[in-house]
C-alpha cells in the first residue's frame, strides 16, 4: 500500500495546483504489477482535499483518504467519499474527551500566543483550536512552549510549518495508514508512506511503513529522519521527487 501527504510532496505551491501526468502512469503500473492501492494522507478537511483533486484533474481517485491528518474515507459510488464510521466515530469522541480534560492546559497556551507572539490563535469547529505563527522560527519557540506544557498523556499536536494543530496522541496520519491498510489485510511491512514535514513524520515510523521516502523539498528534520531510516531521499522537489522515489523501490 502507498501512502502520500498531499501538499508540497504531489502538488507544489506556486504550480497552479498540477500534477505530472506521468505520476498516474507510475501508480497505474504499481497497481496492475503488484496489486497495491494507494491513498492520501493530509491536513486538508474532506472538502478541500475534493477541491485539490479537481485543480490538479485527477483522472482517477485514490483508494483511501487520511484527511485532517486523522479521519479515514473511501471511495464510494458516483465519485462519493464515504466514512469509515468506526473509526471516525471513536476518533471524534475521544479528540472532544480529550479536549474537555485539557482545557486548562490549552487556556494557559492560548494565553501564551496572545500575549507573548505574534501568532494567531485560530479556532476551528471539532478541534480544540490551532495556531498560525508569524514565521518558521518562531513556531519552533511555540512548539517548545507546548511540548513542555503537553504533560497530558494523550494531548498532542500536528504540525505543519508555521500551522499547528491539537490532536488525540492515537489518531495521525500514521495510525490512518494502518487502520487503511486493514481493508486489504496489509501489514506495515508491506506500506510505503512518503512525505516533507513535520506532521508526515507519523506515518514515516518504522512501525507504520517498511519503505519510506521524502522529496527534495522536505524540511531538515524529514530528511534526516528518511537519511537514518534508511529510505529515500530524492533529489528533486515534489511530484518529481515522488517519482524518484517510485522508481528507487520498484522496478520499472
Amino acid at each position: 500500500m502507498l501512502g502520500f501527504d498531499f501538499d508540497d510532496t504531489l502538488v507544489l505551491k506556486g504550480n497552479g495546483g498540477a500534477i505530472d501526468p506521468q505520476f498516474f502512469e507510475c501508480i497505474q503500473w504499481i497497481r496492475s504489477t503488484y496489486g497495491a492501492a494507494w491513498g492520501i494522507a493530509t491536513g486538508r478537511s474532506l472538502h478541500q482535499l475534493i477541491e485539490g483533486f479537481q485543480e490538479a484533474q485527477f483522472p482517477v481517485l485514490p483508494d483511501f483518504v487520511v484527511a485532517r491528518e486523522r479521519e479515514l474515507y473511501f471511495p464510494g459510488q458516483f465519485g462519493r467519499w464515504v466514512p469509515h464510521d468506526e473509526w471516525n466515530t471513536r476518533c471524534e469522541r475521544d479528540h472532544h474527551k480529550l479536549f474537555r480534560k485539557s482545557k486548562r492546559v490549552l487556556a494557559k497556551i492560548r494565553k501564551f500566543i496572545e500575549n507573548k507572539t505574534e501568532a494567531e490563535w485560530v479556532s476551528v469547529e471539532g478541534d480544540a483550536a490551532g495556531i498560525v505563527a508569524s514565521s518558521s522560527a518562531e513556531m519552533d519557540v511555540i512548539q517548545a512552549y507546548v511540548e513542555e506544557l503537553s504533560k497530558h498523556a494523550n494531548l498532542t499536536f500536528e504540525r505543519n510549518s508555521i500551522y499547528l494543530r491539537f490532536s488525540h496522541r492515537d489518531y495521525n496520519k500514521g495510525s490512518g495508514l494502518v487502520q487503511a491498510a486493514e481493508r486489504w489485510g496489509v501489514t506495515p511491512n508491506h506500506i510505503l508512506a512518503v512525505g516533507d514535514n513535520y506532521n508526515d513524520l507519523s506515518m514515516l515510523q518504522p512501525e507504520i511503513c517498511g519503505a519510506c521516502g521524502c522529496p527534495g523539498n522536505s524540511v531538515p528534520e524529514v530528511r534526516d529522519f528518511i537519511e537514518k531510516r534508511g529510505g529515500k531521499v530524492a533529489d528533486k522537489p515534489g511530484c518529481e521527487g515522488v517519482m524518484e522515489i517510485l522508481s528507487h523501490y520498484f522496478d520499472r
